[in-house]
């Protein structure tokens, strides 16, 4: 099943991906091993530079940052099979014991999306993979978030927010075009869904004025509505549009299932005053049975990320299946 991350220029994307790569690494290595994952050599070539530079605290290079046109890995959650084996399983020559979910990040500029709306034709194959994924994941990035609104970091989010915004109409508009072209065809095809993910980055850096004037405290609840409830008082202020097409998708014909919401820190160097020492410089963590030497942050929050994607790993693969045995009796049909 296709993913795909959404982030603006230096709204923390680099570093997002290295972190969440840590976490494939210790959690995908764990005691319990319910969860692998796998990286591509050019994706894996990138994210192990990554990953040894933040293990010696360093952020990600701009050079590094250059290099990501697309990036991706495979998730690979564990089925527990009870009973008779589901129709998904039956059909393969052998039993894969994992579903999988491709995550892929893709460096598009609002050209190529300006262009898909403009004339409904994606003429990048890069435009054309994103617009197949099943779930989007948008970055969201906390520093830009101000209570001045002149401001360039205020007028940067409210590009960005119009970028999103019209990506996701351009996906909406894709999988509705190809579910009304099965239906034409006479393909029997369940109606589009799409499965929106919020990750708040850079959370340390959220302004207390900015939390103050929308009444919310420092830190992120636990419980999922408080959650949603915390994460759409920022988006409401910030990313307007894109929340509003996040809910109107059903009035579009492809429904968004409920959002998910995920925060995203890693612990910098300070001085006394809390004032970052010179360049920033990543804490580390000291040597543990479980890694040595890692970055401090969200690695819970990282962890319940990857877990969130299980429930829709294990019911996607059938609805994937389907659109891909849809699609072969198109191109019977049509030959």
């Amino acid at each position: 099943m296709p993913c795909a991350l959404l982030g603006d220029r230096a709204s923390g994307k680099t570093t997002f991906l290295g972190l969440l790569y840590s976490a494939q690494v210790k959690y995908g290595t764990g005691v319990q091993d319910d969860f692998r994952f796998h990286a591509p050599i050019q994706s894996l070539n990138i994210m192990s530079a990554v990953y040894e530079g933040m293990k010696d605290g360093r952020f990600p290079s701009a050079t590094l940052k250059e290099e990501i046109t697309e990036l991706g890995f495979v998730f690979g959650y564990l089925r527990k099979v009870v009973g008779k084996l589901p129709y998904y399983i039956r059909q393969q020559n052998w039993v894969h014991p994992f579903s999988t979910l491709r995550f892929s990040a893709y460096d598009v500029s609002g050209e190529d999306i300006e262009e898909f709306i403009e004339t409904g034709i994606a003429s990048r194959p890069l435009i054309q993979q994103l617009l197949k994924s099943v779930v989007v994941c948008v970055l969201v990035d906390c520093s830009k978030m101000t209570t001045e609104i002149d401001t360039p970091a205020y007028k940067k989010m409210l590009r960005y927010d119009s970028t999103v915004a019209k990506l996701l109409v351009s996906f909406q508009t894709y999988k509705k075009q190809e579910y009304d072209r099965l239906k034409d065809s006479g393909v029997r095809a369940d109606s589009p869904k799409i499965y929106p993910v919020f990750v708040l980055s850079k959370f340390d850096t959220l302004r207390d004025d900015v939390l103050a004037r929308l009444g919310l405290h420092r830190g992120f609840p636990d419980n999922n509505r408080a959650r949603k409830e915390y994460a759409e008082a920022l988006l409401r202020v910030f990313v307007p549009q894109t929340l509003s097409q996040i809910r109107g998708g059903k009035v579009a014909g492809v429904s968004m299932d409920k959002s998910a919401y995920f925060l995203s820190w890693v612990r910098t160097e300070t001085h006394e005053g809390m004032d970052p020492v010179g360049q920033s410089k990543i804490v580390r963590t000291g040597f543990a049975p479980e890694g040595g030497g890692e970055p401090d942050f969200s690695y819970d929050e990282y962890v319940n990320f990857i877990e969130h994607f299980r429930e829709i790993a294990h019911k996607i693969p059938d609805e994937i299946l389907e659109a891909e045995r849809f699609q072969a009796q198109v191109m019977a049909r049509s030959a």
